[in-house]
C-alpha cells in the first residue's frame, strides 16, 4: 500500500479541528472564528477512510483476479487487519469506563460493544454524552462489512456508476431524513454518510484504473476549484446572516463541505502541497498527530470528566476555558501516545501474519 505522507497531516488537522469544536469552540469570541468547521474534521476523517480502504479493496481484488485466486481469503485477512487496528483502544475504553461506572454506559453497553452507537443516537434523536463521537466509530465499522462486497464483488464494468450512484442516494436520503422524518441525527446513519466516504472511493477508482487521468490533472486549476468553494463556504455558512443572499443553501453544508475535502485529499495524494502548507502537512510534529489520531479520537471526549472528577483534585488549576483546552489536549496526547506504544503499535505489528 502506498504511504500518502500528506494524508497523515490532513488527518492532523482533521482531529485537532474535532478537539477544538468540542473542547474550545463555543467560548471563542471573535464569531467569524468561532463560525468555522471544527467538528467537521471527522468528515473528513471519511474522505480519507473511504479512499484508502477502497484502494485496498481494489488492490487485492485487482491481484487475486489477475493471478487467478479466490477473494476470500483477502477478504478474511481485510477484516482481522481492521479488526487488530480498531479494536483494542476501543473495547479497552469501554471496558474502563464501565468498571469506573461513568455516565449511563450501562443503557448504552449493547449498542458500544456492537458498534451500533450511531443507530441509538439517530432512534433516540440525543446525544449521549462522552460516548457521542463514537457513532463514527460505528459507522466506519458499518462501511467496511458492506463496502467490501460491493468493491469485490460488483463487476469492474459498473464499479464507478456504483459509486456515484450510492453517493447521489446518500445525499438525497441525508435530506430525506432531515426534512421528513422525526431523526435528527440521521446523518449518523452509515448510508447518510455515503456521500462523504464514496467521494474518497471515488478518488481511489480513479487512482487505480484510470491514473492517466490523475497523473493530467493540472493542480493549479483544481487548486483554484477548492480556493473557490472554500470562500463560497466561508460565505454562506462561517460568514451566516439570516438574511444573506445565499441563506436558502444553509442546507448544503453537509455535502458541500464533503467536496472541500475530496478536493484536499486528491491533492495530498498527489503531494500536490508547497510552501507553507507543505510545511504544515509533512512537519515532523504534524506526522505524529496523524498516525496517533485514532487514539486521540478514542480518548478526547473523555478527558474532561478525567480531568474535573478526578485530576483536578490533585492539580486543582483555575484557568480559563482556553486553558482548559490546552490541559486537555496534553492530557490527551500523553494517553494516545502511551497507547500507541504499548498497545496499538504492538499490535499493529500482527498484521504480519495476515497479508492480502
Amino acid at each position: 500500500m502506498t504511504y500518502y505522507k500528506q494524508l497523515d497531516g490532513l488527518r492532523a488537522i482533521a482531529i485537532i479541528g474535532v478537539m477544538v469544536a468540542h473542547w474550545h469552540q463555543n467560548s471563542i469570541k471573535f464569531e467569524l472564528l468561532r463560525n468555522l468547521p471544527y467538528g467537521t474534521g471527522v468528515t473528513l476523517f471519511f474522505v480519507i477512510s473511504g479512499f484508502l480502504i477502497t484502494k485496498i479493496l481494489l488492490d487485492f481484488r485487482e491481484k487475486n483476479a489477475s493471478e487467478g485466486k479466490s477473494q476470500w481469503l483477502s477478504i478474511k485477512s481485510f477484516f482481522v487487519r481492521r479488526s487488530l487496528r480498531i479494536f483494542p483502544i476501543y473495547y479497552v475504553t469501554i471496558f474502563v469506563v464501565y468498571i469506573v461506572g461513568y455516565g449511563d454506559i450501562s443503557e448504552i453497553l449493547p449498542w458500544l460493544s456492537t458498534y451500533t452507537t450511531n443507530l441509538y443516537m439517530t432512534i433516540h434523536s440525543k446525544y449521549i454524552g462522552s460516548f457521542s463521537h463514537f457513532w463514527s466509530l460505528a459507522v466506519e465499522e458499518q462501511f467496511y462489512l458492506i463496502w467490501i462486497f460491493v468493491i469485490v464483488f460488483i463487476p469492474k464494468v459498473y464499479l464507478k456508476q456504483t459509486i456515484l450512484y450510492i453517493i447521489v442516494i446518500s445525499i438525497l436520503l441525508l435530506f430525506y431524513f432531515k426534512f421528513h422524518t422525526s431523526y435528527c441525527l440521521a446523518n449518523s446513519l452509515v448510508i447518510c454518510s455515503m456521500h462523504t466516504l464514496g467521494l474518497g472511493a471515488l478518488i481511489a477508482y480513479y487512482v487505480k484504473y484510470e491514473y492517466d487521468k490523475i497523473k493530467r490533472l493540472d493542480l493549479t486549476k483544481v487548486k483554484t476549484i477548492l480556493l473557490f468553494f472554500v470562500l463560497a463556504f466561508t460565505l454562506i455558512y462561517v460568514y451566516r446572516k439570516p438574511d444573506s443572499l445565499f441563506s436558502s443553501f444553509k442546507d448544503f453544508k453537509n455535502p458541500a463541505i464533503s467536496v472541500i475535502y475530496a478536493l484536499m485529499v486528491l491533492i495530498a495524494i498527489k503531494d500536490g502541497y508547497k510552501g507553507l502548507m507543505k510545511v504544515i502537512l509533512e512537519n515532523k510534529i504534524m506526522i505524529y498527530i496523524g498516525r496517533i489520531s485514532y487514539g486521540l479520537y478514542v480518548y478526547h471526549l473523555f478527558m474532561n470528566p478525567l480531568y474535573f472528577n478526578f485530576l483536578n483534585k490533585f492539580i486543582g488549576i483555575k484557568t480559563t476555558n482556553l486553558g482548559y483546552a490546552l490541559i486537555f489536549f496534553i492530557l490527551n496526547l500523553l494517553l494516545a501516545s502511551i497507547s500507541w506504544y504499548m498497545i496499538e503499535k504492538p499490535i499493529n505489528n500482527l498484521k504480519k501474519h495476515f497479508r492480502y
